[in-house]
């Protein structure tokens, strides 16, 4: 049965109303209906000491997916707070450095990521030293679709190392539920308040 959603106005919907990083019991929530385990906390420090001397090569990989399509490499150089999107990405440090930083966080701060935490103590307090840039979030649907080529070209990486496929299939597993928990808690800052 489909119930019909009421909408006021245009302009209300588009209101863009500061909100608070989700609580504790909001996040335990989520991570129970993604099916995140303990397990997934190993399985994502195992990615870490993988990759973590591999974050350029990774992103070197991950770029050539998404280079394709300008839209996802604006989206990916706006989570980076980069001020253009339009440059090339391949030998931007500060993309590299938010890349590095952004996995580094993935695998031991999954539950609250201090990426997101910051961008949301961004935009509730307007009056910050640090002015967020007006690309800061990219289009939603951008964002959701960086997903799986941030999953999808991590594999290669984690088989290199002579793991057999379950252990890979593992790690892999526990970081798209890391990185759509992180979309999950993103996506707050996109829709209308009493909607998420």
């Amino acid at each position: 049965m489909n119930i019909p959603v009421q909408i006021s106005g245009e302009n209300e919907v588009a209101l863009s109303v500061p909100h608070k990083f989700p609580d504790r019991a909001e996040v335990e929530l989520l991570l129970r209906i993604g099916l995140f385990s303990p397990d997934d906390e190993l399985a994502l420090r195992d990615v870490w000491r993988i990759l973590e001397g591999q974050t350029d090569d990774y992103l070197d990989r991950m770029l050539g997916m998404v280079a394709a399509h300008p839209a996802l490499a604006a989206a990916f150089t706006a989570l980076c707070g980069e001020e253009s999107a339009t440059h090339s990405l391949d030998g931007a440090a500060a993309v590299r450095d938010c890349f590095r930083r952004w996995l580094f966080e993935t695998c031991f701060f999954p539950h609250e990521p201090p990426w997101l935490k910051q961008m949301y103590l961004e935009r509730v307090l307007p009056d910050s030293p640090v002015q967020p840039s007006p690309t800061l979030l990219p289009e939603f649907r951008h964002t959701v679709a960086l997903a799986y080529p941030l999953v999808a070209t991590a594999r290669p990486f984690l088989a290199a190392q002579g793991r057999d496929h379950q252990d890979i299939e593992r790690m892999q597993h526990a970081l798209l539920k890391a990185i759509l928990l992180q979309v999950t808690l993103l996506s707050k800052l996109y829709v209308k308040k009493g909607l998420w």
